[in-house]
């Protein structure tokens, strides 16, 4: 007896029922600052550390073996550049609070070496840092005299 796999409902994916623009940009290096560092070496061809998974140490390396465990997005699969499908996916985070969210995603091309950065935020999203900040103040002022 196998069970089927159910489709999220949109409301729990991140990149639907968007409420505004998804910003995009092109760059010929990550924006995202992981990896920032590597890309410079591996571009000059210089010694990059190997995955501790994989090994130790350092090694010089091609683009392809350097990315050859990141994952593609199939949410985002095509290049802003040059669109290509050949992409693999080297940064993401998401915040949800309070049905809200808040994203970014950074591709890298195999094909054009360029990277696409999309990024997401609800008008109104809020860190909950930020909320409480918001709710004490509005406290504070209903309290003054």
């Amino acid at each position: 007896m196998s069970k089927e796999k159910k489709p999220l409902p949109d409301d729990v994916l991140y990149n639907k029922n968007l409420r505004a623009p998804v910003k995009t940009e092109i760059n010929p290096a990550p924006k995202a600052r992981v990896h920032q560092r590597e890309w410079a070496k591996i571009m000059n061809g210089d010694p990059v550390e190997i995955n501790p998974s994989v090994g130790s140490g350092y090694k010089i390396m091609t683009v392809d073996e350097w990315s050859a465990r990141w994952k593609r997005n199939d949410d985002f699969p095509d290049c802003l550049e040059c669109g290509g499908k050949k992409t693999k996916e080297h940064h993401f985070t998401q915040t949800w609070c309070r049905g809200k969210k808040k994203w970014e995603s950074e591709l890298l091309c195999l094909d054009c070496h360029s990277y696409s950065w999309r990024s997401y935020s609800d008008p109104d999203f809020m860190t909950p840092e930020e909320y409480e900040k918001q709710r004490w103040e509005s406290l504070m002022a209903e309290a003054a005299p």
